[in-house]
């Protein structure tokens, strides 16, 4: 096995945390550059460890931590792990001039689950539109978003969230009613 193959589980990982932001689709197709201070892969193990200052970029897609921290089950499932003070990433939205971005201590990703967790000081930012909590949690089989303010074993916290009202379609039509009706 290569040194190359265990960044495809790399790949998996960062293509899931930006699905959230429904991604530029063509980044999965681009090269991986990593830089790091250091880097452990096992093979035997299947895991992948980055350490100090990781700046990873594909594509539009670029993700700065200072450790990240990737392995591969029995069965083929990913499980990533970045850590930072905070981790950062930021992508290019799917078919617009746009970029999502995303920051937290941790981000976590189970691909047996289809899960991506942000915690501590999470945020994510889509244009005007933000959400912030400790803990943000995407589940992509159900594309479910849910945010607690509140870690366990931490004081309570609150959930933040802007949200910008949808532009109607038919708005500025002759005809159109308040809710784009005749």
């Amino acid at each position: 096995m290569s040194a190359v193959k265990p960044l495809l589980p790399l790949l998996t990982v960062l293509a899931l945390v930006s699905l959230p932001a429904h991604g530029e689709r063509a980044d999965r197709d681009k090269p991986i550059n990593i830089e790091a201070d250091s880097a452990r892969v096992d093979d035997t193990q299947k895991t992948a460890i980055y350490e100090g200052k990781v700046i990873l970029r594909q594509g539009t897609l670029s993700l700065s931590a200072e450790r990240v921290e990737v392995r591969q089950d029995g069965d083929g499932f990913i499980l990533g792990t970045a850590v930072g003070s905070p981790v950062q990433f930021q992508q290019k939205l799917e078919g617009r001039d746009e970029y999502a971005q995303g920051w937290a201590e941790r981000i976590e990703y189970d691909a047996r689950q289809e899960v991506v967790r942000l915690l501590g000081n999470a945020r994510l930012k889509k244009g005007d539109e933000e959400l912030r909590g400790n803990l943000i949690t995407y589940n992509a089989k159900n594309e479910l978003f849910q945010a607690s303010g509140t870690l366990p074993g931490q004081a309570r916290g609150r959930v933040r969230a802007v949200i910008l009202p949808k532009p109607q379609a038919d708005a500025g039509k002759p005809g159109a009613g308040a809710r784009g009706t005749p």
